[in-house]
């Protein structure tokens, strides 16, 4: 490991062994869909988490694995890794929320922009020399889209195992959280919570993710990232553009959201108010809202 650093290393790790568990938890019967999502009338994650606490246990490298290389594409930069290259690291370790220690929660809080939240599984990962840590998203849906964290808690590049499941079967796919973001933000009650969809995450998959000659080939456009970035890191202003684009609609959509009669009733008294501003007026309220806002 003489090229790239080896934290540079342990990303392409997680990279092919999420493949690689995605692949054989969708080849054969998971036994997920015996696994209840429920807790005493509370819908948690508590059986799940210990699922996959088991099975990533039982399944923690690569070293079986029939891929013999990984090539990253990212805009026109093209990487190629050798697997014989990553197949030291291995997960010695997977832990509960409730199993965290003190040091591991401070550790975790530093990575957040909010007050402290439990992950839904911590990974210790060796590869013989150091030790690493990785929080671990775990999301299961009925159908494809759900509310996803809110903005304060979301990590983009946070590793999440997205669990689509009804009465006949289970389908699970892996990849970056970032990757599941629909570009919908609903409306927020407290905290915004960025849509995510598990139709996203595969559709992201299929065109992002190809295996060909014992390669796995990931492709990714900072464009896209950066977009989705931007929609975490200022929800704010992708609120104020989506509503704007509502006041600008000349006809009503089917099935809108409630609050489009609030916006438009809003923003007919904001314009009937600002009709009876002279410039000056007009120049001293946008300031003031502008210092406001900062």
């Amino acid at each position: 490991m003489t090229k790239l650093k080896e934290k540079d290393y342990l990303k392409y790790f997680l990279t092919v062994y999420f493949y690689t568990i995605e692949n054989k938890l969708n080849s054969k019967d998971n036994g997920l869909k015996d696994i209840k999502f429920q807790s005493e009338e509370a819908n948690t994650d508590e059986y799940l988490k210990k699922y996959f606490k088991e099975f990533i246990s039982s399944n923690n490298n690569i070293k079986d694995t029939s891929i013999k290389f990984l090539k990253m594409k990212i805009d026109e930069k093209e990487l190629k890794i050798n697997i014989s290259d990553l197949r030291s690291f291995e997960i010695t370790k997977v832990l509960l929320p409730e199993e965290l220690s003190e040091l591991q929660k401070k550790e975790i809080s530093k990575s957040k922009k909010s007050v402290y939240t439990s992950p839904d599984l911590y990974l210790e990962i060796s590869c013989g020399k150091n030790t690493y840590h990785e929080t671990l998203e775990l999301k299961s849906t009925l159908k494809n889209k759900i509310p996803g964290s809110s903005v304060q808690q979301v990590s983009p590049f946070e590793w999440v195992i997205f669990i689509k499941r009804n009465s006949e079967s289970v389908d699970i796919s892996t990849g970056f959280y970032i990757n599941s973001i629909t570009s919908k933000l609903p409306f927020p009650d407290r905290s915004p919570r960025p849509q995510i969809g598990f139709k996203t995450l595969v559709d992201w998959n299929n065109k992002n993710r190809t295996v060909a000659d014992n390669t796995l080939t990931i492709e990714s456009n900072s464009k896209i990232n950066k977009e989705k970035i931007t929609l975490l890191t200022d929800w704010q202003d992708f609120l104020a553009n989506e509503w704007l684009e509502i006041i600008k609609m000349n006809k009503k959509k089917a099935n809108e959201k409630w609050f489009n009669n609030a916006i438009r009733k809003f923003a007919v008294k904001f314009l009937e108010y600002s009709e009876n501003l002279d410039k000056k007026e007009k120049d001293n309220l946008k300031n003031t809202l502008n210092r406001l806002i900062k």
